[in-house]
């Protein structure tokens, strides 16, 4: 993952095009944007972000690993019964997990800042 600005709720400030950053728990903030039925998301968890996508044909994460951005293909998460794993989020929405279903892939982007990595997330659907 790589390091950004702090994440405190003084420090957070929005990212043009995105909503939030909204709190999805301590410490925890979310920038979102929708592409047609696609939700692209970026989480900043004390300092550090990284993004990705859901409800895309393919749905993968980027993060900050070994020194390098990878892209991780992810999928629902799912019980062995086959039940999708939710998580509650502020006791009162309920969000679909993902899991990564993939190794990672590096990516020969430079992102340096959180608007970089928006960039190349939106670069993705466009």
């Amino acid at each position: 993952m790589h390091k950004s600005s702090p994440a405190n709720q003084h420090a957070m400030l929005p990212l043009a095009g995105w909503d939030g950053p909204d709190c999805i728990t301590e410490g925890v903030f979310r920038y979102s944007k929708c592409i047609s039925w696609i939700r692209l998301y970026i989480d900043v968890v004390d300092g550090v972000f990284y993004g990705g996508t859901h409800a895309a044909c393919t749905n993968f994460e980027v993060e900050r690993e070994g020194g390098r951005w990878m892209r991780f293909e992810t999928d629902l998460a799912t019980t062995p019964a086959g039940e999708l794993v939710m998580r509650l989020r502020g006791y009162s929405t309920w969000d679909v997990v993902y899991e990564r279903i993939s190794e990672g892939m590096p990516i020969d982007e430079e992102m340096e800042c959180i608007e970089d990595l928006a960039a190349f997330l939106e670069r993705c659907f466009v």
